[in-house]
């Protein structure tokens, strides 16, 4: 396991902005002069809409009277009144006004559970610019970090279907000329503490639901009064069932709506999809599957299996599907176009919550509960074969995939062989979905692989909340299926998780289980890993002679297993609580094991010539310590790994702060600005303290 320089960055309490630092001279700060990127996040624009006046109007009271705090406006009322097409259409028109972006969170009110605030942060805080690794594990640490990135800031935010008002206090941004458009069914009343309006969005009058109906299909609505007042009326005055017929007769010109009614009639078999107990909208979308090709209608029913709902790529349908990509490319147009079932976002094929559920109800009448389950394994062995394929690639080193499964194949062939890195990072959030979908259906043997390929996005990008709720599952499926070495092996790496989320007991807990059950195994690489993990962790939480005791004992064990790599990543990580003498003769040692690798790692040489540096300036050596962290500094940079590099020139701040504080200004602000660029806000802000000290 590999560890770069590690700093407690956990921030409790209320603040506006929050600098976590040593001692604090004179400091300077100002957010505003973070280059943050400029989200924009709503949906497509919408042309036209001829429905909600009264709600568009609400809203231009709203913005006239915008200062300095956030305005929040809250459109209450049924599932299908039209809230969230409203409320996009009106911020979509205003987004001039709002010139730092525009974000937008579905928070579960359709899907089977809430979305937890914590998970929504994490989206907002890294489309603001901060590394994934750099957003704090707790709730009100994100929420605190979320106000100061906003703070001062003009923001569009839309919280869709939410749930309950606590889980829409925790996304309020930081004081700035920002507009929170919330769409809900009701049971917000304690946002009105925060000065909230509300704005009642009732079903459609008739007169304007046959405006909406006009929209879509022209005046040929006014040719059968008699059909179309029986229409609206079925559609209950919902803006969603209005739009789904409308959107059926627009792209059937011939169909008289007399004729659909005919067809909503039959469709009265599927019933589970409902808006306030009412069939009207599983019957519109009954009527728009039917005008689907049988193509486009199998890949509907199949999309309606899909894990997750951030979206299916084309080749994850192409597999499970058995299709050729081009024979399947102009299938989705037909159900992308005119927004009639599929939305394809970021180049992904998504059913919204409504719609996935209506999708599901089909395929399971339509093909039966066999084939349904056939298709659901099927994603989730596309999905474990593509993790294989891409651990393969980004971790040829780590054994633990080709020891504990020696039958994988990797798929020369999976598009995430081919780009793995990307894969993994597109498809992270699905990956946690089809651990659970593997779990439901029993697919354990899939689980374990999956969960020991996902440690690239922990290692890597520090996705340690990902790791720990597929572990749960992995560890428990590898006790079942009485895998005892998978389980060890699962064990010690969600201890490296919690360790990363500043879980310390519960980490030392698991990777003592971890330990345990390694030496019964007879693991002797798993015990040492196991026994490395509790060592950082006691460093990361100050136990220096702890993490001595515990990284020497990681030293002997490597050195016993005679494994090059580990030994000199042993040597690294046991110098880091050391003192300077003994410290740099183990990164010597490091550094020769590093170099005589069949494949040096040039990023741990960097960190090793890095950790000399550092030791070299613990000693009083300042001209090595120079010396060596130059060279640190031009491999970094070679490299490009900016966030070692800027480590390297907090550094040689250090080193020159006692002699020339000039020259340790300039690598502070050096460090500075390359933490910003990379978001790492928290870095940067102590290096600006360092420099005002100086």
């Amino acid at each position: 396991m590999e560890d770069g320089y590690n700093v407690d960055n956990r921030v409790k309490g209320s603040a506006a902005n929050v600098v976590q630092s040593g001692s604090i001279g004179v400091m300077n700060l100002n957010m505003d002069r973070f280059a943050l990127p400029i989200p924009a996040q709503l949906p497509r624009p919408i042309g036209t809409l001829v429905n909600q006046k009264h709600v568009l109007n609400a809203l231009d009271d709203v913005l006239d009277r915008l200062n300095d705090k956030p305005a929040i406006v809250v459109l209450v009322g049924a599932r299908g009144s039209g809230k969230s097409t409203a409320a996009v259409y009106w911020l979509q028109h205003h987004d001039e006004r709002f010139p730092d972006g525009q974000l937008r969170a579905d928070l579960g009110a359709w899907a089977d559970h809430a979305t937890a605030p914590s998970e929504v942060l994490l989206g907002f805080i890294t489309s603001l610019g901060v590394k994934q690794a750099d957003v704090p594990a707790d709730l009100e640490s994100r929420v605190n970090l979320f106000r100061s990135l906003t703070r001062g800031r003009s923001l569009q935010i839309l919280l869709d279907d939410a749930v309950t008002a606590s889980q829409v206090k925790s996304l309020l941004p930081g004081l700035g000329r920002s507009m929170v458009v919330v769409t809900g069914q009701g049971g917000f009343g304690a946002l009105a503490e925060n000065d909230a309006t509300f704005i009642d969005v009732e079903p459609l009058e008739d007169e304007m639901a046959v405006e909406l109906l006009r929209a879509f299909a022209g005046d040929r609505v006014d040719v059968e009064p008699d059909a179309r007042a029986a229409l609206v009326e079925l559609c209950g005055g919902r803006a969603v069932a209005l739009s789904v017929v409308g959107r059926v007769l627009r792209e059937a010109p011939d169909l008289l709506i007399s004729e659909l009614l005919e067809e909503l009639e039959f469709s009265g078999g599927i019933t589970r999809v409902t808006v306030d107990g009412e069939p009207a909208i599983a019957a519109v979308l009954d009527a728009g599957y039917r005008r689907l090709s049988e193509s486009a209608q199998r890949v509907y029913r199949t999309l309606g299996l899909h894990p997750g709902g951030e979206g299916a790529s084309t080749a994850a349908l192409a597999a499970v599907l058995k299709m050729p990509e081009p024979k399947l490319r102009p299938i989705l147009r037909e159900l992308v176009e005119g927004k009639r079932m599929v939305d394809k976002i970021d180049g992904r094929f998504r059913l919204d919550a409504l719609v996935r559920d209506h999708a599901r109800n089909i395929a399971d009448d339509v093909d039966g509960s066999d084939v349904c389950e056939l298709r659901k394994r099927a994603f989730v062995a596309w999905y474990v074969k593509g993790a294989l394929a891409a651990d393969a690639v980004l971790q040829p080193a780590r054994p633990w995939v080709r020891g504990l499964f020696p039958d994988v194949v990797v798929d020369a062939e999976h598009p995430a062989h081919r780009q793995p890195r990307e894969w993994m990072l597109a498809e992270r959030g699905t990956l946690r979905s089809v651990a659970a979908l593997a779990d439901a259906l029993g697919e354990l043997e899939a689980l374990q692989r999956l969960c020991v390929a996902q440690w690239w996005l922990y290692e890597s990008e520090k996705c340690s909340d990902d790791l720990v709720a597929t572990h749960v599952l992995g560890v428990q499926a590898a006790e079942h299926l009485g895998n005892l070495p998978v389980k060890a092996l699962l064990l010690v790496q969600q201890g490296y998780a919690e360790r990363t989320r500043s879980r310390f007991d519960e980490a030392a807990r698991l990777l003592a289980d971890g330990e345990v059950l390694a030496k019964a195994q007879g693991s002797a690489e798993l015990v040492a890993t196991a026994v490395e993990g509790a060592g950082l962790a006691l460093f990361d939480r100050g136990d220096l002679d702890g993490a001595r005791r515990l990284l020497n004992r990681n030293v002997e064990l490597a050195e016993r297993i005679g494994d090059a790599r580990r030994t000199s990543l042993a040597y690294m990580h046991a110098a880091k609580p050391a003192g300077p003498e003994e410290a740099l003769r183990l990164l010597a040692e490091a550094q020769t094991g590093f170099r005589a690798l069949g494949r040096p790692e040039q990023h741990n040489l960097g960190k090793v010539l890095l950790w000399q540096g550092r030791k070299f300036g613990e000693q009083g050596d300042l001209s090595e310590a120079k010396s060596y962290l130059d060279r640190a500094l031009a491999l970094m940079t070679e490299i490009g790994r900016e966030f070692d590099r800027a480590q390297v020139l907090d550094a040689l701040g250090d080193v020159h702060a006692a002699t020339d504080p000039s020259a340790a200004r300039r690598y502070y602000a050096q460090a500075t600005q390359v933490y910003e660029k990379a978001g790492h806000l928290v870095a940067a802000a102590r290096s600006r303290q360092r420099a005002s000290a100086g």
